[in-house]
């Protein structure tokens, strides 16, 4: 007999099935006891009566405690009319176990799973507390959103390409990299995957690419880890930079409707609300936003500041909920000084890039521009920022030999997760985190 997942026992009433998993609780009743066994489709209600088991799994009844896992075989029937569940997937049926066979030992519990715990806690038990079931949900949702991107892009002509993560060099020559001995020279972990997808550009046109990015930042911050997954594409023949605005709110749109399609259950379960997305989607000035704050929010003297400050954002994320019923807006054209060097200025607003951040209920979770295509100006404007174009010899020949008019996105899979979730720390958003602290376990003071 072939195993079946739980999710499928409603479909073999009086059938006898087998199936396997982990055991979520146990509930002894007198001389019946109930088993809530978990996989990876649903959770399944398995009757354990001794008069109906065999003899070697009547042996083994009173050994089993949460996390066994088991392989039971059993008829399904209706579960009694107050034992029924609407709710769960499977709660209008059960298994009668017939036979019940340890595949696997697990050791007592050292606490509920479900039970709250400080953060520090919950990291050095990571490896148990990713089973509690609200814990699954996250990363369910998380997966679907990463399935939801990538589906979009394909169905756009993007295509995908794995970008390296040990470089030669900072991408915009900044300092918060990690450095590695690299067969006796020096090489660093990359902050992003920025030169290769726009050296793609000039393959494939259109490009995206998921993985991890390294910052060394001496960050403490319920907004900020040191490897974070990035989401980033790049499109080549635009117009300007509003079609990569387009482009990745669309996309966005397309990663919320995938959640709702398909993770109804675990948005139910964390109790999370899913994003307002008009068509028109609102688009501000820094400037704009600026004045905004100060007129509205009481903000002084944020004219002259090149960038926003979180609590900021937190505020204009709550301007553009009253104002247009969005739970996104567009911040646009941040100062040169504030922007890489490899993005475009805008003629028609000197000073200011053609570069825009998206606001996800007042956290940034995006960040893209129209980058400077033109071999000649990229030079002079990487001497502008005071580096040597030598040092970029190698992406540069993506433009020195044709590179159409192009842009692009970077996008934090962990932060689009914890906003949408409402979670207390980005951390509760990333599967493994990394921080000034901790690589899993924390690190002792005389290995830093």
């Amino acid at each position: 007999m072939s195993r079946i997942l739980n999710l499928e026992i409603k479909n073999y009433l009086g059938q006898e099935v087998k199936i396997k998993g982990w055991v979520k609780a146990r509930r002894n009743m007198g001389k019946i006891a109930f088993l809530d066994m978990r996989d990876r489709s649903a959770v399944a209600q398995v009757v354990l009566v001794p008069a109906e088991l065999d003899e070697s799994s009547k042996e083994i009844l009173n050994e089993i405690r949460p996390e066994f896992v088991l392989e039971i075989v059993g008829v399904v029937n209706e579960r009694g009319e107050k034992q029924k569940n609407s709710d769960m997937p499977t709660g209008l049926v059960e298994v009668l176990a017939k036979s019940v066979r340890i595949l696997s030992r697990a050791e007592t519990l050292p606490y509920d799973l479900s039970s709250e715990m400080k953060m520090d806690t919950y990291l050095d038990n990571l490896p148990l507390n990713l089973r509690e079931e609200k814990k699954q949900a996250i990363f369910k949702i998380q997966s679907e959103l990463i399935a939801g991107f990538r589906q979009y892009l394909d169905k756009n002509g993007f295509t995908e390409f794995q970008s390296p993560k040990i470089v030669a060099g900072a991408t915009e020559g900044g300092a918060n990299v990690f450095g590695i001995n690299y067969f006796g020279h020096k090489a660093y972990l990359g902050q992003s995957p920025q030169f290769y997808k726009q050296i793609m550009v000039g393959v494939f046109e259109r490009v995206y690419t998921t993985g991890n990015v390294y910052r060394a930042e001496e960050h403490d911050t319920n907004r900020h880890i040191n490897e974070y997954t990035s989401l980033d594409f790049e499109m080549g023949f635009i117009e300007n930079y509003t079609d990569v605005m387009a482009m990745i709110y669309e996309t966005v749109e397309n990663m919320m409707n995938r959640v709702k399609a398909n993770c109804s259950a675990e948005i139910k379960l964390l109790q999370a609300t899913m994003p307002e997305m008009p068509q028109k989607y609102p688009v501000l000035k820094l400037k704009e936003a600026q004045k905004i704050l100060e007129e509205k929010y009481g903000e002084s003297g944020v004219l002259s500041e090149p960038d926003l400050e979180p609590h900021q954002e937190k505020l204009l994320g709550q301007y553009a909920k009253e104002t247009f019923g969005s739970d996104f807006i567009f911040i646009t054209h941040y100062p040169v000084t504030k922007r890489p060097m490899y993005t475009m200025e805008d003629e028609a607003d000197p000073g200011y890039t053609k570069s825009f951040d998206l606001l996800f209920r007042g956290t940034e979770i995006v960040t893209g521009s129209q980058r400077i295509n033109d071999y000649e100006k990229l030079v002079k404007n990487m001497e502008k920022f005071g580096l040597n174009p030598n040092d970029f010899a190698y992406y540069l020949q993506a433009f020195k030999y044709g590179m159409p008019p192009e842009g692009g996105i970077g996008m934090g899979l962990e932060r689009v997760t914890w906003q949408l979730l409402g979670l207390d720390s980005i951390k509760q958003a990333t599967l493994f985190p990394r921080d000034q602290v901790r690589i899993d376990e924390v690190l002792r003071t005389n290995e830093k």
